[in-house]
């Protein structure tokens, strides 16, 4: 799955924009606490990260705390969750915890909440997610962003899974998780030495349950949809990803598109899978997309 690249967690914990103001709380979704922070008042659109993010990629304050800004969208909720495994949310080690069961803690979610349905924004494996939620639950969503990634359709090019076996393999040796960020470090990009690259995996895997990580990419497949669930979601589709995106995410991106026969497509100029959530366009088109949406 050509979803991270090697600065992608520094990014991610250093680079995301720094917002003020959410409540943070928890609830029981089947026997597993998942955690989440919201913001504002109005339509809800519920935030779902990428694999060995949280929900602090959305935004967070100087002390690293998950900090949501509802300020530039007015009339929305924003909910940000800590999917299974992440952030503070409970880390089982069983595959079987996860796949579906990330959906539908999206859905348990909205329950929780009493939300009948709401809009959803998935950034790179977050996309998995969202798509399973749109294609198994049409009922509950207003419109869906698949941002830096694709919805896992049977038919179209399957997830490469190689990097999440490096990654899952690693940890289940107990190597130095150094050799996950050289062996997935982007071709044409130089390759840190190995104490370089331990150094990093140490800072970027600190504290981390990599044994929660290794079974959540492991079940990433489970979440693949047919074209007929999809079919079954007539909310509005937005596909958004930086111009410099992988040519794996993009021709992923273009061939769902084109087995559903719809959705918007919306280009962030310079950026790339790393950074194109940091950009203003990025949360502008969003915004603008949703508010659209809204109306119908």
């Amino acid at each position: 799955m050509r979803s991270r690249s090697l600065l992608m967690l520094l990014v991610v914990c250093c680079l995301a924009p720094r917002f003020m103001g959410a409540d943070d709380a928890a609830f029981d979704s089947n026997g597993v606490k998942i955690r989440y922070v919201t913001e504002g008042k109005g339509v809800p659109i519920v935030l779902i990260h990428g694999w060995m993010a949280d929900s602090g990629m959305w935004g967070r304050d100087r002390s690293g705390n998950t900090k949501l800004n509802a300020a530039g969208a007015s009339g929305f909720q924003l909910i940000a969750l800590d999917c299974r495994g992440h952030g503070q949310s409970d880390k089982p080690h069983d595959p079987k915890m996860y796949g579906p069961e990330m959906a539908a803690d999206v859905v348990r979610l909205l329950d929780h909440l009493k939300i009948k349905k709401a809009h959803l924004v998935g950034y790179s494996s977050g996309a998995f997610i969202a798509g399973k939620v749109a294609a198994t639950h049409p009922k509950r969503v207003l419109s869906v962003v698949y941002a830096g990634q694709a919805p896992l359709v049977a038919g179209t090019q399957a997830p490469q899974s190689s990097e999440v076996e490096v990654f899952a393999k690693a940890v289940d040796e107990g190597k130095d998780l150094g050799s996950y960020l050289i062996a997935v470090t982007p071709s044409g990009k130089p390759k840190p030495n190995e104490a370089l690259a331990s150094g990093l995996a140490k800072i970027m895997f600190a504290g981390k349950d990599v044994k929660a990580f290794a079974a959540a990419g492991r079940s990433f497949p489970k979440l693949e949809v047919t074209r007929k669930q999809m079919r079954k979601s007539k909310a509005p589709v937005l596909f958004i990803h930086g111009g410099n995106e992988s040519a794996y995410v993009r021709e992923r991106v273009a061939a769902v598109r084109k087995l559903l026969g719809r959705g918007e497509l919306k280009i962030v100029a310079g950026g790339d899978h790393m950074t194109t959530l940091t950009k203003p366009e990025f949360s502008s088109a969003v915004i603008e997309f949703l508010r659209s949406g809204k109306l119908k």
